[in-house]
């Protein structure tokens, strides 16, 4: 009866650890969101590890295949961002925000994942949406986001 016990408490306390820990990965997400409507840029590049913030875009096929019908001078349907372009990007005009819909985690107590649909706005209008994935890690006791992946639509 007391091994059962053990096993149970055992299960129940890592269960307890790994809630807590999607918990701080859901505040992670949110924060994300608020430093892009504040564009808090110095905030924001906190949210990263440090020299590891590349962002990896792939234009899904309907964009893709009007990007080549109007002759884009960039033919791939891949691109990589980094920290600085995303700095000019945030501070371009105009009210931006970005909404996380299914978001979706993984985790155990040192790596994890988030995966979500996401729709980004500018002045309150879509201006492309797609599914977003990052890779996580725990550093010093905060989760970081280590790279981003995410494929694009434009509306």
């Amino acid at each position: 009866m007391s091994v059962l016990f053990c096993v149970l408490f055992t299960f129940f306390c890592r269960a307890q650890s790994y809630i807590q820990q999607k918990n701080e990965i859901q505040n992670l997400v949110k924060e994300v969101r608020q430093y892009i409507i504040k564009k808090d840029t110095a905030a924001f590049k906190t949210l990263f590890t440090k020299d590891s913030f590349n962002w990896t875009a792939v234009i899904k096929d309907k964009t893709q295949q009007k990007r080549l019908k109007n002759k884009t001078p960039n033919p791939s349907n891949v691109f990589t961002k980094n920290f600085q372009d995303f700095h000019l990007f945030l501070m371009d005009k105009g009210n931006q925000d970005e909404l996380f819909k299914n978001v979706h985690i993984e985790n155990d107590d040192v790596i994890g994942s988030v995966t979500f649909d996401y729709s980004f706005l500018l002045n309150n209008k879509v201006t492309n949406y797609g599914k977003e994935f990052w890779q996580l890690a725990k550093v010093n006791g905060q989760w970081k986001i280590i790279s981003v992946m995410y494929s694009l639509e434009f509306d």
